[in-house]
């Protein structure tokens, strides 16, 4: 399966997760395309990154460390476009896009774990 298809199995995945949760948590099919949007923004720029930096060969550490600071910045991006989108206070827009985050990049190292790339194989095939 070629870098790019990855990249967007991985975006299809954090929709579905975290667009779940929002549709469940805010109780409003509007807040799946807050979702959406918030993870078209972020997502993509954040594995094409991360698949950059493999390619170069950056260390399972620096990668990991790097990932964690990406994530940051990736919660603090989301949160201001959901505290816009949403027309929410800036400390709840950081709850929302933190809660989201934590779950989805959790259920993604559990996935990691269990054979990612091979749950992204049945998914590509699908």
């Amino acid at each position: 399966m070629g870098p790019y298809l990855v990249i967007l199995c991985q975006l299809v995945f954090t929709i579905l997760v975290e667009g779940s949760m929002m549709i469940v948590w805010q109780n409003s099919k509007e807040a799946l395309g807050y979702s959406v949007l918030a993870n078209l923004m972020t997502n993509p720029p954040l594995n094409l990154l991360l698949l950059y930096l493999a390619g170069r060969g950056a260390g399972l550490y620096a990668t990991l460390g790097i990932r964690l600071g990406l994530e940051v910045l990736v919660i603090l991006a989301e949160a201001l476009a959901y505290r816009g989108m949403m027309k929410t206070d800036i400390k709840n827009a950081i709850r929302i896009s933190l809660v989201l985050n934590l779950v989805s990049f959790g259920i993604g190292e559990i996935f990691g774990v269990l054979g990612y790339w091979r749950v992204l194989q049945v998914i590509a095939w699908l």
